[in-house]
């Protein structure tokens, strides 16, 4: 299938993955799409395919560019990595749009309860994303001496994702950013035993 690149795909992709992660699969309308996008339903099947095929492409783009993102610039590019990981956390309570639609993956996850095979994997591939650069930070921790050596990263680095998508369910309900905000620091530092 030809795309139409008479725009900008990138853009246009941040866009539709925007109006997914705000209203939901279900819910969003090939309307909303055109709304969002600024493009016609034809130019969007054309250049994409319908709206399921769209809603894939827009979860593997997500990964590999908003997750992918995130992990760059909070964790791998953080001069003390514990810093860095803790902003990672603080900063889901902070939209850069300043509204409360949460993540395309947490909300895919709790609105399609492993319904639909090729989404669950595509959702896998974005939870092992965060998991593995949170092993990393872990294992950076350990180095720089901000933490002592947890008997397993990869447990340690599973129960950060699990804080992590906990947040995001709650940031997606509008609930608990004031209390969240203020344990997150302790939470990490519990997770990764420097707390007892």
């Amino acid at each position: 299938m030809g795309r139409n690149l008479s725009f900008n795909e990138k853009e246009t992709l941040v866009k539709v993955a925007n109006i997914f992660r705000e209203k939901g699969y279900e819910a969003t309308t090939v309307k909303d799409l055109e709304k969002a996008t600024g493009l016609t339903s034809g130019s969007l099947y054309n250049s994409f395919g319908g709206k399921e095929v769209l809603f894939d492409i827009a979860i593997s783009f997500y990964n590999n560019n908003i997750v992918r993102n995130r992990i760059s610039t909070f964790l791998d590019q953080a001069e003390d990595p514990l810093v860095g990981l803790k902003d990672l956390f603080h900063s889901l309570l902070n939209e850069p749009d300043g509204r409360e639609n949460g993540c395309l993956l947490t909300n895919t996850a709790v609105e399609f309860n492993n319904r639909r095979r090729h989404i669950t994997q595509e959702l896998d591939t974005g939870f092992s994303l965060l998991e593995a650069a949170f092993k990393r930070q872990i294992i950076r921790c350990a180095e720089k001496g901000k933490i002592s050596k947890p008997p397993s990263p990869q447990l340690t680095a599973t129960r950060l994702l699990i804080f992590y998508q906990g947040i995001l369910v709650l940031v997606r309900a509008g609930l608990r950013r004031k209390e969240i905000d203020q344990i997150v620091n302790d939470e990490i530092d519990l997770i990764l035993g420097r707390l007892s």
